[in-house]
């Protein structure tokens, strides 16, 4: 991971913590809110991921595409989510799922056979994504108050794991990416 990759996934990393320790101070919130606050940050970590893999040249080819595809489709996933259009908790959750199903399987595959420091962390934050979407797929009867549970402690996980990637990231002594 170069630089910029790092910042970005700094960037990202605070972005979900914040996102996350909003939805614990925030429990009571609407399902207009909740919808809000996870698209924007699937939208965030979307683009983000865009990102990272147009400007950092030092990925594999079929790496960096499928990272832009699975980008694109979760940033899009954040969208539905923003624009609330299901206006039930089932369907939210559903979305919030599979765009944490998406980022996981995107971060797993995309940091396989990759090294460089914080490539583990990364590795971690995909498997918390993918449980954290299986769990919410299994039970999509969830209520509002326990999705919101389990979406800010994943945000959180996420949030934490992105920073400590992007530290990692910006430590690094790439010499190619600057």
């Amino acid at each position: 991971m170069g630089r910029k990759a790092g910042w970005l996934a700094l960037v990202a990393g605070v972005l979900a913590l914040v996102l996350g320790i909003v939805a614990f101070a925030w429990p009571s919130a609407t399902l207009k809110v909740v919808g809000f606050l996870f698209g924007l940050n699937l939208l965030i970590v979307g683009v983000i991921r865009v990102l990272q893999f147009v400007f950092t040249p030092d990925s594999p080819v079929a790496g960096r595409v499928l990272g832009v595809i699975f980008g694109v489709l979760v940033g899009l996933l954040g969208i539905l989510c923003m624009r609330n259009l299901a206006g039930s908790v089932t369907l939210l959750l559903v979305i919030v799922a599979l765009g944490w199903l998406l980022e996981g399987l995107a971060e797993i595959f995309t940091s396989i056979g990759h090294r460089g420091e914080g490539v583990g962390w990364r590795i971690g934050l995909g498997v918390f994504a993918v449980l954290a979407a299986i769990a919410v797929l299994v039970w999509p009867g969830l209520g509002l108050a326990t999705f919101v549970f389990i979406g800010a402690t994943t945000l959180c996980f996420v949030g934490i794991g992105g920073i400590i990637t992007g530290i990692a990231g910006l430590r690094s002594r790439d010499p190619v990416a600057v």
